[in-house]
């Protein structure tokens, strides 16, 4: 992903490594306190089961990803009974890098009959 956006590389500045841990991360997270993901126009909306410790989980990836992944934008906001994390980009190849974040996350079934 060597495209341009706006002087913006749409890339991950993780390198192997680094990039693995992130997915463990999020993975963790998910299997723990995702309840639904969707895609939407513009990129994509995770809710996750609220929680302090979810919350502060979600936040800490959230600011990580915001330095590794400088082409999206990222926030984190209470909905009624559940954190949402909305992601988004500002165009195609954007949005598609930005929905390609949740490819293997899953919401568990314990979260989804939640």
């Amino acid at each position: 992903m060597d495209a341009q956006l706006d002087n913006t590389a749409i890339a991950c500045s993780l390198d192997q490594i680094g990039l693995s841990d992130r997915r463990q991360s999020w993975h963790t997270l998910s299997e723990r306190a995702l309840l639904d993901i969707a895609m939407t126009g513009n990129g994509l909306r995770l809710s996750f089961r609220p929680g302090h410790d979810v919350e502060v989980e979600l936040r800490r990836l959230v600011a990580l990803e915001r330095d590794c992944c400088s082409f999206a934008d990222w926030s984190v906001q209470p909905d009624g009974d559940r954190l949402v994390l909305a992601v988004s980009g500002d165009d195609d190849e954007a949005v598609t890098a930005v929905q390609a974040m949740a490819a293997g996350l899953r919401s568990t079934p314990a979260a989804a009959n939640q």
